[in-house]
């Protein structure tokens, strides 16, 4: 194989906020005893639905059944609170691994492709950030109009590389379960520690994915 696969946000990019830490910030705000890593967790579990509604190549988030995978209630001016979350990112920076990881896959000779779940910004992402020069292709939700998990839009990938090959992504759900489901070799990129009890190839940096390769 000589195509790798990849991930954006969570992955080559960090924004901020993401969809699970202003949802934990409220709850915890509020006096609700949660912890990051189920809110991330349950955030994931969503997203990793089928028919999700989509507005410029993003899901929306329903925060009501993001609570209802923690097996949460609250009262109802938090439940106020989360509904009027905004979910957009204001900021974003690369992770300190990836140009080396970007850079060593590209003296190693492979093609790199992203495919994400993004509007129409991920080309000023892509821009700003200097990763453009890195990339053979670039498959966006909001220009393909299917987002992950579906597979067809990690098949377009294939079809765009001629082959299989890694993918890369930090969502269980959205990026290791769809692209397995679409016949890519998916690794999960575990930065966090979030998935320490779901025993599938994983990671917990770029560097260490290059070891694989």
């Amino acid at each position: 194989m000589s195509t790798i696969f990849l991930d954006l946000g969570g992955t080559l990019v960090d924004f901020r906020p993401t969809y699970h830490e202003p949802i934990y910030y409220v709850l915890l705000k509020n006096g609700y005893e949660v912890e990051l890593r189920n809110v991330y967790r349950a955030v994931s579990k969503y997203l990793g639905k089928s028919d999700l509604p989509v507005v410029e190549g993003n899901p929306v988030i329903d925060v009501k059944e993001v609570l209802n995978n923690m097996n949460m209630n609250v009262d109802s001016s938090t439940m106020q609170e989360l509904l009027s979350l905004k979910f957009s990112s204001s900021f974003y920076t690369l992770y300190h691994d990836t140009m080396p990881f970007l850079t060593s896959l590209k003296n190693k000779g492979y093609k790199i492709i992203i495919i994400s779940n993004a509007s129409q910004k991920i080309n000023e992402v892509i821009k700003n950030t200097g990763i453009s020069e890195y990339l053979n292709g670039l498959i966006a939700s909001y220009s393909f109009g299917k987002i992950k998990p579906d597979p067809e839009i990690f098949k377009e990938g294939i079809r765009m590389a001629g082959e299989t090959g890694y993918y890369v992504g930090d969502l269980f759900e959205v990026d290791y379960l769809g692209a397995a489901s679409a016949g890519l070799e998916p690794i999960l990129l575990d930065r966090n520690g979030f998935y320490d009890d779901i025993d599938v190839r994983k990671a917990n940096s770029l560097t260490e994915i290059l070891k694989l390769f």
